[in-house]
C-alpha cells in the first residue's frame, strides 16, 4: 500500500471514531452528538495544611474523566468591534464577557472552568477584581491565580487567560 494512502486511511479512520465518540471532527466543525456527554468529575483540594484561600477560589481542582479541555488564551476588554471601554470596572466586565463567549462558542459554560489567570496592571485593581471575578463565577471556584504585569497595549488594564474541561 502507498504510504500516503495509509495515512489518510488513518486520518478517516480518526475522524469516524471521533464522531461515534462527539468529538470534533475535522477543521474545527463540531461533530454530530448522538448522546450528551457529562461534564468532567472535578475534585476541589483545599488541605487544611496549606493556607486558606482568601475568596473565590480553590486551591486545586483535579479533573477526571474529561473529555474535551479548552485552553482560552488570554482576553483583553475589547468589545468586537474593537473599542475599549473606560475605567478598571468596565474592562474587566468586558474581559470577562469575552471569556465567556469563547466558552460559549465552545459549548461550554462557568462551571467549566478549571483554572484562570488574570494579570492585572495595578495592585489597586485587586478587590475591584475579585468583585466582578465572583459576580461573574457564582458560586463555582476554579484554580486562580492573579498576577500583576504589563499588558502589550497601554490602555488595557487586565488580561484574563482561561482553562475549561468537560
Amino acid at each position: 500500500m502507498d504510504r500516503g494512502l495509509a495515512i489518510d486511511f488513518l486520518a478517516l479512520n480518526r475522524s469516524k471514531d471521533a464522531l461515534r465518540r462527539g468529538d470534533v471532527a475535522g477543521y474545527g466543525q463540531p461533530a454530530i452528538r448522538r448522546h450528551a456527554m457529562p461534564a468532567a468529575h472535578i475534585v476541589s483540594h483545599n488541605p487544611t495544611t496549606v493556607h486558606a484561600p482568601a475568596g473565590g477560589y480553590c486551591l486545586g481542582l483535579e479533573v477526571t474523566q474529561h473529555r474535551r479541555l479548552l485552553f482560552i488564551s488570554g482576553q483583553v476588554p475589547e468589545a468586537s468591534d474593537g473599542s475599549v471601554p473606560q475605567g478598571f470596572e468596565a474592562q474587566c466586565e468586558q474581559a470577562w464577557r469575552n471569556v465567556m463567549e469563547v466558552l460559549t462558542a465552545a459549548g461550554l459554560g462557568v462551571a467549566h472552568l478549571v483554572k484562570v489567570t488574570t494579570f492585572l496592571t495595578d495592585r489597586t485593581q485587586v478587590a475591584t477584581n475579585r468583585t466582578i471575578r465572583r459576580k461573574m463565577l457564582g458560586e463555582h471556584q476554579p484554580a486562580l491565580t492573579v498576577m500583576i504585569a504589563e499588558t502589550v497595549d497601554s490602555k488595557w488594564l487586565l488580561e484574563i487567560e482561561a482553562i475549561a474541561a468537560e
